[in-house]
């Protein structure tokens, strides 16, 4: 069984790509209609579909508008991918570096800081991270670790393994 507005709803997703929307049937809870889940990652583009897609469709009491996120595996595997590559991006000999990766907190996609600004780099790495990646617009400027010693405030430097700032807890010392 099929939701009979599914067709509708399809149309407005086809017409609307930058909303990356994802469309699942389910069975009503208790009941024999089918529901139709629209998941969207970005809330703003879920709340434009709620407004938009109820008066196109003749039963909107069984749609159902959620916020995508994907799976913790999936979130996994595509972190890995990123650390690998940042790992790998010296021998690669990269023009542009991944500076710092990890999960969007409300979303739950992994956010990437490059550092310098590369619109064909940044589509390359979205397109390669299957709807699950973003690339942050502003640059992220890495401090190389052969300035660290001189890095003031001194109790914070960048970690050698990691790729974001980690905090070295150490007695203060009164300065001078």
């Amino acid at each position: 069984m099929a939701s009979p507005d599914l067709p509708v709803v399809r149309q407005w997703v086809e017409r609307n790509p930058d909303a990356d929307a994802r469309l699942t049937e389910t069975v009503e809870h208790g009941g024999d209609r089918v529901v139709l889940i629209i998941s969207i990652p970005v809330q703003e583009e879920m709340l434009r579909a709620r407004r938009e897609i109820p008066p196109l469709v003749q039963y909107a009491d069984l749609l159902r508008f959620r916020r995508w996120k994907p799976t913790e595996q999936e979130t996994e595997w595509t972190l890995q991918w990123v650390l690998g590559l940042m790992r790998r991006q010296e021998d690669l000999r990269l023009p542009t570096k991944v500076t710092s990766t990890g999960p969007h907190p409300v979303s739950g996609l992994i956010m990437i800081s490059l550092d310098r600004i590369d619109p064909t780099y940044a589509a390359e790495l979205e397109a390669r991270g299957n709807g699950l990646v973003f690339v942050v617009p502003d640059p992220e400027n890495p401090v190389p670790l052969s300035v660290a010693h001189g890095w003031w405030p001194p109790d914070r430097v960048p970690h050698a393994a990691s790729p974001t700032w980690v905090t070295v807890e150490k007695p203060r010392a009164d300065l001078p």
